[in-house]
């Protein structure tokens, strides 16, 4: 009897999971239509920017993307950053005018292969660029630093707390002692 509740739970599980694995590839395949709420700008990544260029022409997007490639041009005062999708072989230019005189943009040190969080005007269809708006660096750094810490503290908290029976293979809580 309790054989058969292991293999219907193991079941259960590996049918969650590849149901999972299978609508995600769906949604990898076949995107949804970037929708916006209230007057948000449009969050999606260069191949949703790309298919569906009718659909955010001239509005806003937010595009979070490592820089692929970048040119400053000095004598127009323009940035032009590349950003590719080697995937799908799509490559972005996101053009930033006037950015030496711009007080936030001429303390960004552009780097190659960083992530950046990029706010601007979609004029795919029309002009064949990404309006600049604004620029920000994502330290990610940082968040995998405080995720290693936060695993450090929670995975010995989940052993203290639980104790796993590897023969029965359960998970059965810990019974706590009272001494007498």
């Amino acid at each position: 009897m309790n054989n058969k509740k292991t293999i219907k739970r193991i079941l259960i599980f590996g049918i969650i999971i590849i149901g999972s694995i299978f609508f995600g590839f769906l949604g990898f395949l076949y995107p949804p239509i970037p929708t916006k709420w209230n007057k948000d700008p449009y969050c999606i990544n260069i191949y949703e920017l790309y298919k569906f260029a009718n659909v955010v022409e001239n509005e806003q997007v937010v595009i979070n993307q490592g820089i692929n490639d970048y040119n400053y041009n000095e004598s127009s005062d323009i940035l032009s950053i590349f950003i590719n999708d080697t995937f799908h072989n799509i490559q972005i230019t996101i053009q930033f005018n006037n950015w030496s005189k711009h007080e936030k943009y001429n303390i960004i040190d552009i780097r190659i292969g960083s992530s950046y969080c990029i706010k601007g005007k979609s004029l795919l269809i029309s002009e064949g660029i990404v309006l600049g708006i604004d620029i920000v660096e994502i330290r990610s750094y940082i968040t995998n630093i405080l995720s290693l810490a936060g695993l450090a503290i929670i995975v010995p908290l989940i052993f203290y707390y639980f104790k796993v029976d590897f023969k029965k293979l359960k998970i059965r809580k810990k019974e706590s002692s009272r001494g007498s």
